[in-house]
């Protein structure tokens, strides 16, 4: 069985190699090129000796690039990728460079052709149609399930209250999970915390399948697949996620059903939180004929697991940077303070008053970005600066990646909301945490002003200590720690 295995795994390189060998070549002269390279499989011995931790490759590959002026390539076996540190070749890039990397196709099964893996013709429709429903006022809308799932994730931290670091991790991605849930299906969602459970724990494993997917080449190999089990686990995961979803969408026409026959279309009579799910924006769409039940179900998936991990990783980062920079958190807290009092519901006309905060949670973006790279395809020939980029190649662009670090340490980290209050970023050049360029994160909103009402209740409430010098991170689809990522609270009153 293994030389089997091995067989094919020499079978399937051979053939990507003459694959993708015709298209690398070209007239246009190549930027310097990372050290390292090795014959046929070019930089790919890298990725796969650092699969343990992809982030340390990920800052070598950016280290090595911005060292060659913040313009580079290397090859991925005979795959040809052109690197990008530099902010303004990154906004160039990102504005042309408009389809994702093959490695998004490996989450079709799951999520279709939603707004994370569409090609660009079928980007273009769909933002057009969803961009209403992540609209400022949609989201304005969600204020009253903000606030209520911030104090409910403040209270279930009670327990840890004087007595040292704790891993909060879990309890923030949960609460990010049950928000995104509410806001996404309805507040009948989280009401089966078994609901919330199975999904979370299918996304994970999902992502797992996928990451690996990308990294170990032989895994692309659908018959490898098979042999392992690997596609075996994934279908059943994808049937799972798919149910599920299927299950809220056919509740949800059913309940919208009783409530037109009875003309009571008010969602505060029944939960006393008064707002309007992504799922009924969506059906309204499909009731006009503009997305099918599968079109709509690719985009709730993609909302929820495209949304809940980075939202929970990036409220993580944001309490840790306070409990290591106690000048900052207090500068927070006093604003908090004067502006919504000591426990008052954050409203929609505070969003703009708590100027502070938000300046804390852009650098949290810009320092410890929960996306610090992107990958899109090099569809035709891409001017830059001083290098034009192929058509059939590949880019990534990480402009950010230069700041992060595997291990912290705060005598040399450059941590500063200020520098979001005197212009230092004021052309957002070097903040691509929501993605580059013409395909930006459509959830920008949600997440700003979910983060802002969740930090608002949390740095009220308590007193945070961290200790970032200790911090190890890694990444797969999104940076995440490994450890030293525990903090402590005290009760403030």
């Amino acid at each position: 069985m293994m030389g089997i295995i091995l067989f094919v795994c020499v079978l399937f390189l051979v053939c990507l190699t003459l694959k993708v060998y015709g298209r690398n070549r070209g007239t246009y002269t190549l930027p310097p090129k990372v050290p390292g390279e090795l014959p046929i499989v070019g930089h790919l011995h890298q990725a796969v000796l650092s699969r343990s931790n992809l982030l340390k490759f990920l800052t070598s590959l950016s280290g090595s690039c911005e060292k060659l002026g913040g313009v580079a390539v290397f090859n991925f076996g005979s795959e040809l990728y052109y690197l990008i540190t530099n902010p303004q070749e990154a906004i160039i890039a990102g504005n042309s460079c408009i389809n994702r990397h093959y490695a998004y196709d490996f989450c079709k099964a799951w999520l279709g052709h939603g707004l994370a893996t569409s090609t660009e013709e079928i980007w273009r429709y769909r933002r057009k149609l969803l961009n209403p429903a992540f609209s400022l006022p949609v989201i304005h809308g969600f204020l009253d399930v903000f606030n209520s799932q911030a104090k409910k994730l403040i209270n279930e931290l009670e327990p840890h209250i004087g007595k040292g670091p704790f891993d909060h991790c879990l309890y923030l991605k949960n609460n990010a999970v049950e928000t995104l849930c509410v806001g996404t299906f309805g507040i009948k969602a989280i009401e089966d915390v078994n609901f919330i459970k199975k999904y979370t724990e299918a996304v994970s494993e999902m992502v797992s399948i996928l990451v690996s997917k990308f990294f170990k080449f032989w895994l692309q190999s659908s018959l490898i697949c098979k042999l392992t089990g690997i596609q075996d686990k994934e279908d059943s995961l994808v049937e799972t996620l798919h149910n599920m979803s299927d299950k809220v969408i056919q509740e949800k026409k059913q309940i919208l059903e009783k409530e037109a026959l009875n003309k009571t279309d008010n969602p505060k009579a029944a939960t006393g939180i008064e707002y309007r799910p992504f799922l009924d924006l969506l059906l309204e769409l499909s009731a006009n004929g503009a997305l099918t039940d599968k079109q709509i179900r690719e985009e709730l998936n993609t909302i929820i697991s495209t949304g809940f991990e980075t939202t929970a990783s990036q409220l993580m980062f944001s309490l840790m940077l306070l409990g290591s920079y106690p000048e900052v958190q207090e500068k927070m807290y006093q604003e908090l303070l004067t502006v919504l009092g000591p426990d008052r519901d954050v409203e929609r006309d505070d969003l703009n008053k708590l100027v502070y905060t938000n300046a804390v949670i852009m650098e949290t973006l810009r320092v410890l970005p929960t996306i610090p790279c992107i990958l899109r395809c090099v569809d035709k020939d891409v001017k830059l600066t001083n290098y034009t980029m192929r058509s059939g190649s590949y880019c990534l662009i990480f402009p950010m990646m230069t700041n992060i670090v595997s291990t912290w340490n705060t005598k040399n980290s450059a941590f500063s909301p200020e520098g979001w209050l005197n212009g230092d970023f004021k052309n957002n050049q070097e903040f691509a945490s929501f993605g580059v360029g013409m395909r930006g994160c459509i959830g920008r909103t949600y997440a700003m002003v979910v983060l802002k009402v969740m930090l608002a209740h949390f740095i009220r409430r308590y007193r945070v200590k961290a200790d970032m010098s200790q911090l190890k991170l890694n990444f797969d689809f999104v940076l995440k720690p490994e450890s030293g990522h525990e903090i402590s609270i005290e009760r403030r009153m």
